[in-house]
């Protein structure tokens, strides 16, 4: 679950943005003399499988910063070594790091920059001889489906493109993001900006439902994926049917069966129910049942486990139908209840005060009622999954309450700690994170 810390005393948010070339942003762990604002970096070059060169912007004064590589998605946390730094005078300045044989081969990397003091920052880039970003040029590169004709063409319209540049432009099925897809054209952005283009649909997605397309600059500096129905008027919905279809889960019987209930799901369509590990979707995973939704709207249907997923934590189950609806979700693999009578939503919380080296607390938003909650707290990118219990928790009438932990020793000088809670029948959880420092 996604939680914001405010930081009222410092007047500060840390708020995460993934996006292509922006390095992700975060407040300062405690303040340099007249330094104000974040450190960040942006790539400046790659040399494929050597080096990667770096221009930092806004850094603080007479800082030491390790410099560390791993797998792309990793945020370089616990990665390799591949230097120190330090950053003079602070702002701007170039360096240039050898990317380690470990990660030699790896299509994308991540890179990050950690102080003594807690500052950080980190990126990421593709490894291969790629150019620098195009002055003046910033945001991200876009674009949405205007137009299909089935299984002939589709016609998009772009936004914020930088200019002459080169794309080539993929198709592929739909959950590949058209990475590796079939080429099907190459366009020259011009002056950038906004512009049309329509491109072929290939032979062999011809017949398809859902069909992914992309657009990738020679460098890999640049690209923007979208997705369409293969359908001249998109999804046709039944007479009288709006809205999107969705499904909760109600019961889990460990390894055994999964129920789900409908909500809003368009009439007489055929469902085939897919099940396959978490965080795949159940993107072509494994087919457990196909279900007709009758007259539509609510109803509930109990799903075996497939033998090949018992076992597994947590499974993701998928419902899709010829004429392209489709819904997913994804569930504990425990005997778990159904959620707390009449309640909706998300559970979250924040911090409200940090002991340094001794405790925290919380302040709980939209808890569910009588439910027992096991809190743990585990190093900053674990989300605290595993980590070590540090109490129990009954959220009693729900809703907003306090709560204070301490933190274990183990974590101790720690400059950044998750914290996590979990009910215990599985069905409910909430993570954050905070800064081992006193605060308010």
């Amino acid at each position: 679950m996604n939680s914001i810390i405010n930081f009222k005393k410092y007047a500060m948010k840390a708020i995460v943005i993934l996006v292509l070339i922006a390095a992700v942003l975060v407040p300062v762990a405690k303040p340099v003399s007249a330094y104000t604002g974040f450190p960040t970096f942006s790539i400046v070059s790659v040399v494929t499988d050597t080096s990667v060169t770096i221009k930092t912007n806004n850094f603080p004064p007479g800082e030491t910063f390790t410099v560390r590589m791993g797998p792309f998605g990793t945020l370089g946390i616990g990665g390799t070594v591949v230097g120190t730094t330090d950053s003079g005078t602070g702002g701007a300045f170039e360096a240039t790091y050898d990317i380690p044989a470990s990660l030699a081969g790896s299509y994308k990397i991540a890179i990050r920059m950690d102080s003594t003091s807690g500052y950080y920052a980190y990126n990421w880039f593709y490894n291969n001889t790629s150019a620098v970003s195009q002055p003046g040029y910033t945001g991200i590169p876009t674009f949405k489906i205007t137009d299909v004709v089935v299984d002939t063409s589709v016609t998009i319209h772009t936004n914020n493109f930088p200019a002459n540049i080169e794309f080539t432009v993929r198709m592929g099925p739909i959950g590949t993001r058209a990475i590796g897809g079939i080429v099907v054209g190459t366009t020259n952005s011009g002056t950038g900006g906004a512009f049309d283009a329509t491109y072929t649909i290939p032979d062999s997605l011809k017949g398809s439902a859902q069909i992914a397309i992309r657009m990738d600059s020679p460098t890999g500096f640049y690209f923007a994926y979208n997705w369409f129905y293969n359908n001249t008027t998109g999804v046709t919905p039944p007479p009288g049917y709006t809205g999107i279809p969705t499904f909760s889960i109600v019961s889990v019987v460990m390894d055994s069966t999964v129920t789900i209930k409908t909500t809003n799901f368009p009439p007489d369509e055929d469902f085939t129910v897919r099940m396959g590990p978490f965080g795949t979707k159940a993107i072509g995973g494994e087919v457990v049942a196909t279900t007709n939704s009758g007259t539509g709207g609510s109803f509930e249907k109990t799903y075996d486990i497939p033998a090949d997923l018992a076992g597994s934590y947590k499974i993701a189950i998928r419902m899709d139908s010829s004429n392209g609806y489709f819904a997913y979700n994804w569930f504990y693999n425990n005997t778990a209840a159904a959620p707390a009578p009449e309640y909706t939503g998300i559970p979250t919380f924040k911090i409200v005060g940090v002991t340094k080296d001794a405790s925290v607390t919380i302040k709980t938003t939209n808890f569910p009622a009588d439910q027992e909650f096991t809190v743990r707290m585990g190093p900053i990118g674990t989300k605290a999954i595993g980590g070590i219990v540090v109490g129990t928790t009954d959220s009693g009438t729900g809703g907003s309450f306090e709560a204070t932990y301490n933190i274990p020793a183990s974590l101790a000088g720690s400059a950044l700690i998750a914290i996590r809670m979990d009910s215990a029948n599985g069905f409910y959880y909430s993570y954050n994170w905070f800064y081992n420092t006193n605060y308010p």
